[in-house]
């Protein structure tokens, strides 16, 4: 049974009561952010820090296969640098490498040339060979006339180059890069790049790419400077012993020479000596049949005395040349008159029955400037081996003019000279044939005193034969008055 405050309809809530007066309002509620928004933001976010990584990755990958390549482009440029030995390949690689790796318009490459003097154009690319080929620097400064760290790799200022450069700048003024090759504190080289586009930047890989290839450059051309150094010192002590050898040689031959000339002297000096002894002693001894005989043989003694004495007088003159001690006192004098001294002498001299000597007519023939004295010694001399070798014919003095110069010549048909001995007839000790069983006598000095006279007096001597058998020439020219 249901009770009277039970009911089985819905139930009115009563308010409840407060303290105050009136009815009190409830706080408004706040309006909620639909979760969607937020998660769109983020995913905005999201994707722009992806983009952002992707570009970086991009850059990152770009920069890495640039780097890559940079590396197997040195390694390989090592690998060539390694192998060669001369600095002309070393320049024309780097250049290449500076050309292609790095894109710039114009380049050259300078050395160290010339024992350090300065620094030339060794390859150029971008220009004419005629524009670069003589743009050479000064050394040990390149650009004396603007503040630069030689071994540091910068931009010039427009006046680092002055005028020198403003062909490698060019009509588009481009910027100018300079990169030296070090090594040592020796600037053994440099290149200078022209950039494009105007910027002076460089990305950081092509820096390190660059600082290593001026690195191996530099080590480079060090070693091909060495080597250079090293073959030019080989090759000169190859020629240095290849002289030796030939003074060595020389030396040999001088005193084989010399060995003959004491034998040969000696025998020389002991014939006209015994025959003087022993004509002097026929006339002690009275052995001559009338005065005639004894005259006869005062003059074989006298002969005898004046061939040992020439002998004497051209070892005494020999002695006075290697010790610089003779002396010629030139003057005007005329040929004409010393032909008239000379003929008389000369036409005593012995010689084989038949040869005749032909003198010359002299006319119109200026005064040459000699030592009379000395020039007749060697005139004499010259005719008495032109004698003294000529067995049939004849022996000629002839006479020819030359802008300021007179040439006096003596011709024979005598045995004539070897072309091997032409080469040695005017050396000391030195005679037309060797040996001791020599048919002709005589020390081998004549012509060697007589070469000597004739430079000390302006003028010179020469020999010409056209070999053994075919007669032979002696020429003496002399500097007209």
């Amino acid at each position: 049974m249901a009770t009277s405050d039970q009911s089985s309809g819905p139930k009115s809530i009563q308010q409840p009561t407060t303290g105050g007066s009136g009815p009190k309002q409830l706080p408004a509620a706040q309006p909620q952010r639909p979760q969607g928004a937020e998660l769109l933001a983020e995913l905005l976010q999201t994707q722009r820090q992806l983009t952002q990584a992707a570009h970086e990755t991009r850059d990152l990958r770009a920069k890495l296969g640039r780097r890559s390549h940079q590396m197997q482009v040195l390694q390989h440029v090592s690998e060539i640098l390694a192998a060669t030995s001369k600095g002309g390949q070393v320049v024309s690689v780097v250049l290449d490498v500076l050309a292609q790796e790095f894109h710039c318009q114009r380049a050259v490459v300078w050395t160290l040339e010339d024992g350090g003097a300065g620094y030339v154009p060794k390859e150029g690319t971008g220009l004419a060979r005629a524009e670069w080929s003589s743009l050479r620097l000064p050394a040990p400064n390149p650009f004396p006339e603007t503040p630069l760290v030689l071994f540091q790799s910068q931009w010039l200022d427009p006046a680092g180059g002055s005028a020198i450069l403003k062909s490698l700048q060019g009509t588009d003024e481009a910027p100018l890069y300079f990169i030296p090759f070090e090594h040592q504190l020796l600037l053994l080289g440099f290149a200078i790049l022209a950039m494009p586009g105007g910027a002076r930047r460089w990305e950081e890989e092509d820096l390190d790419s660059i600082t290593i290839l001026q690195r191996q450059a530099a080590i480079s051309l060090y070693n091909a400077w060495l080597f250079r150094d090293l073959s030019e010192q080989r090759d000169t002590l190859q020629r240095q012993t290849l002289e030796l050898e030939r003074v060595n040689d020389a030396l040999r031959e001088a005193d084989q020479l010399k060995s003959e000339f004491l034998a040969l002297t000696s025998h020389e000096l002991r014939t006209p000596l015994t025959g003087i002894l022993g004509f002097t002693r026929l006339v002690m001894d009275g052995l001559y049949d009338d005065a005639d005989e004894m005259r006869s043989m005062l003059q074989d003694s006298y002969t005898s005395g004046q061939h040992l004495l020439g002998l004497l007088n051209d070892i005494l003159d020999l002695a006075k040349i290697e010790s610089g001690k003779l002396e010629v006192h030139p003057e005007p004098f005329s040929l004409s008159v010393l032909l008239e001294e000379v003929k008389p002498i000369v036409e005593g001299y012995p010689r084989k029955p038949g040869v005749e000597v032909v003198w010359p007519d002299i006319q119109d023939i200026p005064e040459v400037l000699v030592d009379p004295n000395r020039l007749k010694q060697v005139l004499l001399n010259l005719l008495s081996n032109a004698l003294k070798f000529t067995k049939v014919g004849f022996v000629a003095i002839e006479v020819e003019r030359h802008p300021g110069m007179i040439a006096l010549l003596v011709v024979d048909t005598g045995i004539g000279v070897s072309h091997d001995a032409q080469a040695r007839l005017f050396q000391k000790f030195a005679q037309a044939e060797g040996g001791h069983s020599r048919e002709f006598g005589g020390t081998g000095l004549g012509l060697v005193i007589s070469k000597h006279m004739m430079e000390m007096m302006g003028g010179t001597i020469s020999l010409s034969s056209a070999g053994l058998g075919k007669g032979s020439s002696l020429k003496i020219t002399m500097p007209i008055a």
